[in-house]
């Protein structure tokens, strides 16, 4: 009777343990897209304290450079859709009708208002219609990536955290033809804020493979590296995938590249992607779960989508414009204290 017993209990155990469960010791970690970009406009340093005020993980600045080397924060290395550049300045767009950040000093951005991110062609319409309105009599302002370094590394000093920070550096590739080597410089002024160690408390994330390659062999960045990858079939293939599992740790994909609407009766199917990246040990962190944008899975509601991303993929990490709505979700479902 006793084996019977014993057969039976190592048999919920292992039940316990199936495919489709958490571990006990499950805790994603939770990325502030742009800061609180679902609240304030992206990137400002209002959006970075109401960010770190959600008590995130990280949070994201994308990294762009100026004319005079100075590393600055915005998602684009363009200036139309989230500034008032063409009113300042109408005369300094390039012939394809774009603002180049590249093309304008410190002091220059730094009369720039910021607002809410436009429609490209429509600057008068919000993407995202719901969120800050537009108003140029609020000042939201460009900040220097050394100014948002300071700004969170001071609320970690005020507020008692060791919240982290997540820069992606922004088209390398374009300003190595504008002769400039905007991934030296961000490496450079994060070793210079005690950023370049194991366990550094920073994610450096890069859309482009061979400067993934640079930063760690040639650059000697020794902390956590993240491979940004949208429509890339290389490095969504078993042997990009591999490949780059000998430079990133960390793999972060579109959300839509791990997981598809279908017919069945879930609604949607997982890839291959999700498992070809675990063979390599790579960690997972998807972008960009919104709670105003239409899901990948359309049948499913924001919280739904949640349960698919962690419940089933169960991925590391997940960026997100509202994270204090991913927070509330974690805690409810016993995955974050």
């Amino acid at each position: 009777m006793k084996k019977i017993c014993s057969l039976l209990l190592s048999l919920l155990v292992l039940g316990s343990c199936s495919k489709n469960s958490i571990a006990p010791n499950y805790k994603p970690i939770v990325i502030a897209h742009r800061g609180a970009s679902g609240y304030i406009p992206e990137h400002t340093l209002p959006a970075v304290s109401m960010a770190h005020a959600f008590d995130v993980d990280y949070i994201e600045p994308d990294v762009v450079l100026s004319k005079d080397n100075v590393l600055v924060v915005m998602h684009d290395h363009t200036l139309n859709t989230s500034t008032d550049v063409s009113i300042k300045f109408p005369n300094r767009k390039r012939a394809d009708g774009n603002y180049y950040v590249v093309d304008f000093t410190l002091a220059e951005l730094k009369t720039l208002i910021v607002h809410e991110r436009s429609k490209e062609d429509n600057l008068n319409e919000a993407v995202f219609p719901d969120r800050f309105p537009f108003n140029n009599d609020v000042e939201f302002r460009i900040p220097t990536l050394e100014e948002y370094i300071i700004t969170v590394q001071g609320l970690n000093k005020s507020r008692k955290k060791n919240i982290g920070i997540a820069p992606e550096v922004k088209e390398p590739k374009f300003y190595a033809s504008e002769g400039k080597d905007i991934l030296k410089y961000t490496i450079e002024l994060l070793d210079k804020y005690g950023y370049n160690k194991e366990k550094g408390n920073c994610l450096l994330q890069i859309f482009d493979f061979d400067s993934i390659k640079r930063a760690r062999t040639e650059l000697n960045w020794k902390g956590d590296l993240v491979m940004l990858v949208e429509d890339d079939e290389y490095l969504l293939s078993e042997e990009g995938i591999k490949e780059v599992a000998q430079y990133a740790n960390i793999y972060s994909p579109w959300l839509g590249n791990l997981v598809k609407e279908a017919s069945n009766t879930d609604g949607y199917e997982i890839t291959s992607v999700l498992d070809l990246a675990r063979k390599n040990n790579l960690e997972i962190c998807v972008w960009t779960f919104r709670v105003d944008q239409e899901p990948i899975i359309k049948s499913k509601n924001p919280t739904q989508m949640l349960d698919i991303i962690f419940k089933k993929l169960k991925v590391d990490s997940l960026f997100s414009d509202q994270a204090d709505y991913v927070i509330n979700y974690l805690k409810s479902n016993g995955l974050r204290k």
